[in-house]
């Protein structure tokens, strides 16, 4: 899915490396991928297990876009077949870390550390594949109970802030890993957005760290959260404003 592909990525990248595969094949297929990644020292190999269906994206059909890999997507029929017992496979054959992407519930993190996944990763799609699901900090403490330790947990969807990262350790994450955000930082002035956006979340989550009086991630705990509700409708004066909010409300 991703340019400029597993080798090209692998020589350009200097810290550490995880490769993503959408299952469009057969084991021959994944063994392939799996292969390719080990030899060129990626130090993760990472399946995406949510999405047995290509989910209806309303915005996309609004504008008449279709992706170019959805265009060309062939082998949808083995990703909605994936199970358990392909991931038996694997890791009775290749010698690589394997994370899960796409975990949902607790008893689907259950059954991954069953079967040796080494990182359950908490993630819904960025809620563009079950509108109605849960998102995936409300997911998240269930399936730290699931894992009991035994499995490192990576979640994803809406970290924007500093404060959000540690709101994600917090609640039993190892890593908290962030999309839309640096896409943004990409889009508003390149290269050095991206630079400057990491400083910043670093230090807003120093920041939170201080005032809540812990000296290292590994202080954080759930003992830092409390459950809150939105106590103000969004307005102009919000972290976020929203775009067309005024006077006559949300354009």
């Amino acid at each position: 899915m991703t340019q400029p592909g597993l080798a090209a990525s692998a020589e350009a990248a200097t810290g550490a490396k995880v490769f993503q595969l959408y299952v469009r094949g057969d084991a021959a297929f994944v063994d392939d991928y799996a292969t390719r990644a080990i030899a060129a020292w990626y130090d993760a190999f990472c399946i995406t297990v949510d999405t047995a269906h290509y989910s209806r994206r309303e915005r996309d059909i609004g504008n008449r876009f279709v992706k170019p890999c959805r265009v060309r997507a062939q082998g949808m029929n083995y990703q909605a077949a994936l199970s358990g017992d392909d991931i038996k496979r694997f890791k009775g054959k290749h010698r690589i870390p394997l994370i899960l992407k796409g975990i949902g519930t607790g008893e689907d993190a259950a059954s991954a550390v069953q079967h040796g996944v080494d990182f359950i990763y908490v993630s819904n799609h960025c809620g563009r594949q079950l509108d109605h699901g849960r998102g995936s900090y409300a997911v998240l403490p269930e399936v730290v109970q699931a894992v009991g330790g035994r499995a490192r947990i990576i979640v994803d969807g809406g970290f924007s802030r500093g404060t959000d990262v540690v709101k994600g350790i917090a609640a039993g994450a190892d890593l908290v890993c962030i999309g839309r955000l640096y896409c943004s930082a990409l889009a508003a002035a390149g290269a050095p957005g991206v630079a400057r956006l990491l400083p910043l979340l670093k230090e807003e989550l120093t920041i939170a760290m201080g005032l809540l009086g812990v000296r290292s991630l590994d202080e954080l705990s759930a003992e830092c959260l409390v459950a809150a509700h939105t106590v103000v409708p969004p307005s102009v004066h919000s972290a976020f404003p929203l775009k067309g909010f005024g006077p006559e409300g949300v354009r």
